[in-house]
Parts: C-alpha cells; structure tokens; sequence
C-alpha cells in the first residue's frame, strides 16, 4: 500500500526544500509506503488533490493570490483527507490518518475495479442457452429461481381460480376443462399466461440477471423479427393445416353455441398463452438447466430433451405419435432460439399453430377435437405431416434469419449476445 502525499512548498525556499528531503529521507523500514509528491502554491488546485491520501502545506498561504491554494485545502479537508500546515516533516498522528484514508481509497479502488470487470463480464457475448451464466452464476440459482417461479404460479392460479369459483363459473372440475365453455377457456388460457409473469420473476430473483434475456440475447422482445416470422409462418402453416384437412378429409360442423366468445377469447388470449408455454419451456427451462453446463453444446442437448420431456408430458397424452408431433416443436423451438438466439420465431410458430386451430375448430366445428389431452391419439401420417410442416417453417425461418442477420453464418453456429 502507497500512501501519497502532496506536500505545498516554495520550490525557491530553501527551508521548504530541507523539510521535503527530510520527509522523504525518514521514509525508509516501516515508513517505506509513503509517497511525497511535492507541488508549488501556483500548481495546488482541489482536483490535483483527488488522488492523495493527506496534504501537507508548508507554510500557511497569506497573501491575495493565494486563494485557490485556501479554497483547495478547504475542500480537500471537506472531503476526509487529513490536512496539516507544518514547517518541517509532519507528525505520526498526521502520517497514520494518511495510512488509514489510503486504506479507505485503495478499497475503492479494488470496488470500482471488480464493478468494471463484473460489468464487463455481464456483456460477454454468449449464446441464448448460457443467458443466465453470468459472473454472479453459483450452482444453486436455478433451483432458487424454480422455487420462485412455483411460487408466483400458484399465486396467480389462486388469483385465477378463487373468483371463478366464488363466483360459480367453475363449479368442477370438468367444467374447467370443457372447451366449449368460454368462460373455462378463458381462465386456461389466463392460467398458462400466467408462466410468463412466473418465469420472468423467477430469473430475476434467482439469477439477479435482466429477465428480459429469455426473450432474446439482445435482452428484449426484437419486435421487427417477430413480424417477420410472423409474414413467413402463418402461410405456410395455414397450407399444412389444409393438406391436413384434405389428407383426414375432415368435414364442416356444427359450430359451438358461443363461438363468438370462444372466438374473440381465442384471438386475444391465446397468444398469450403460447408465449407463456414457450418462455416456460423454451426460455426459462433451457436457459436456467443450461447454466449447470459449461459447454453450450451440452446445455442445448441437455435442455432440448428436458423441454421436449416436459412440454409433451405436460399436454398429458401418452400416444407416441402425439409425442412426437409435439416434440416436434419443442425441438424446432430449441434449434430456432439456438440459432437466432431468441424465442420470436418459436413464439410466432406456437402462436400460428394454435390461433389457426383453434380458429378453425370454431368455425368450422370440431373444437373439441382441437386440444391434446390424456385421451387423445394421432397416426403414423400425422405425425409425419407434422414433423415435415414444422422442419418446412422452421428451414424457412432459418434462410430468412441469415438474410436479415439475425443468425449467424453456419447452420451449427449459434446467435450471441
């Protein structure tokens, strides 16, 4: 430790000069950390002072123009820095005060220089998959931020839940799961909504890190790729739902009895519901497992299987080709954020998918037969209609992100932010 010391002297006064050398001849074995740095009165200005740990005026200034020299000492005194005006060396009690205000700077010094090096480890570019690998990363982060993020659901599923039924708009349980029932798939579609509240306060508290990186890493929803993908995805998934259409030669129904509350319900919440099913499962899943592994690589095998896992397992449906069409997405939706290192285009494509669904379902009958559950069961041709549609939309989104920058060049190389 350095302990600097300005001392305020005549440079053409003999005895100035004497009582410098002899400071600094005394500053040898134990006082060998002190540091004289002399400066004339013309040259003592408040912030030359800044940097010092104590100051040492020679001879108190007296005359007119040595006003800045009085206003300088003044503020430095101000601020902590022990001053002292002494014809010859100062004393111990002046050089100790200094030892103790170099301690106190050489903190500071160390504080500001670990905020400069978190701060600059907080912008290392990384790939969506280590988002929340931060410098302030410890193992046990993403338990916590599962924990809170539980924790926020049930708040909000109790939110949901107690009015309905107080109210007497869910008075069962098969209530709750009757899709012709608008009220019913309101709150679902709220309930699972409620994941993106769930999720973003979960990163927040558990990886004090911004909790916007699980929308992309560039820390925020990139509104103008989303409407891309948006002009891309609904045409070509509009034309798989036709030639679904044709293939099973689906007929027009009945419609339900509120399909025009079922309708609007759909088109205003179920974007919401999709994206909290895809920051849920592709966000804050992947990325709060994907911290526990150092290679990115791992962590994308890793969390690609889990979210597959855990997004069929959640629909309920234990047929092997429903799990196959779901996994279908939940796989595309991992590579896309891979590589363009956000969920716009897996929101939009979950989006698309069920708005067009759902759309239909109510408009041309059939809704029931639109969700996934414990009893539903698909086919071989199905399946292989859906794997094909979803590995179409998701190579055209991936062509269109390199044509807009938004991925990198290399079909294995992932976006970073």
């Amino acid at each position: 430790m350095n302990v600097r010391i300005a001392a305020v002297g005549d440079p053409g006064h003999e005895q100035d000069q004497q009582a410098l050398a002899q400071a600094r001849a005394q500053s040898v074995g134990p006082a060998a950390d002190l540091e004289w740095w002399p400066f004339a009165p013309s040259e003592a200005t408040h912030r030359r002072f800044d940097h010092f740990d104590g100051l040492w005026l020679m001879d108190w200034p007296r005359d007119a123009g040595s006003e800045p020299v009085r206003q300088a000492t003044w503020l430095a005194h101000q601020q902590g820095l022990p001053v002292i005006v002494s014809p010859t060396e100062p004393p111990g009690w002046f050089v100790g005060q200094a030892r103790e205000r170099a301690a106190y700077r050489i903190r500071g010094e160390l504080e500001r220089t670990r905020a400069a090096e978190l701060e600059a480890a907080e912008r290392e570019p990384r790939p969506f998959v280590h988002q929340m690998r931060g410098p302030r990363y410890r193992w046990w982060r993403p338990l916590l931020a599962l924990a809170v993020a539980l924790a926020v659901l049930i708040a909000c599923v109790i939110a949901l839940m107690v009015p309905s039924e107080l109210g007497g708009l869910l008075d069962s349980e098969d209530t709750l799961v009757d899709p012709l029932n608008p009220w019913a798939a309101l709150v679902t579609n709220l309930l699972l909504a409620s994941l993106i509240p769930a999720t973003l306060i979960g990163l927040w508290v558990g990886f004090r890190r911004s909790p916007w990186r699980v929308l992309s890493v560039a820390g925020r929803m990139r509104w103008g790729w989303l409407g891309w993908c948006a002009l891309v995805v609904a045409p070509l998934w509009a034309v798989y739902l036709a030639v679904s259409w044709v293939v099973f030669d689906q007929e027009v129904l009945d419609r339900p009895e509120h399909w025009g509350a079922l309708l609007a319900i759909t088109l205003i919440t179920t974007p919401l519901q999709a994206a909290g099913e895809e920051l849920a499962f592709r966000g804050g899943l992947v990325q709060g497992v994907g911290a526990w592994f150092h290679s990115p690589v791992v962590a994308l095998v890793v969390t690609t299987i889990l979210s597959t896992a855990f997004f069929a397992a959640a629909h309920g449906s234990a047929d092997p080709w429903i799990i196959i069409e779901l996994g279908s997405l939940a796989v595309a939706g991992c590579w896309l954020a891979w590589r363009t290192g956000g969920l716009e285009a897996v929101i939009v494509l979950h989006v698309v998918n069920n708005v067009l669904i759902m759309g239909t379902g109510i408009l041309f009958g059939g809704l029931e037969e639109s969700f996934v559950d414990g009893t539903t069961t698909g086919s071989p041709v199905s399946a292989a209609i859906n794997v094909a549609g979803t590995s179409l939309v998701t190579a055209a989104l991936l062509w269109l992100a390199r044509r807009k920058g938004v991925a990198p060049a290399g079909w294995r190389t992932p976006a970073r932010g």
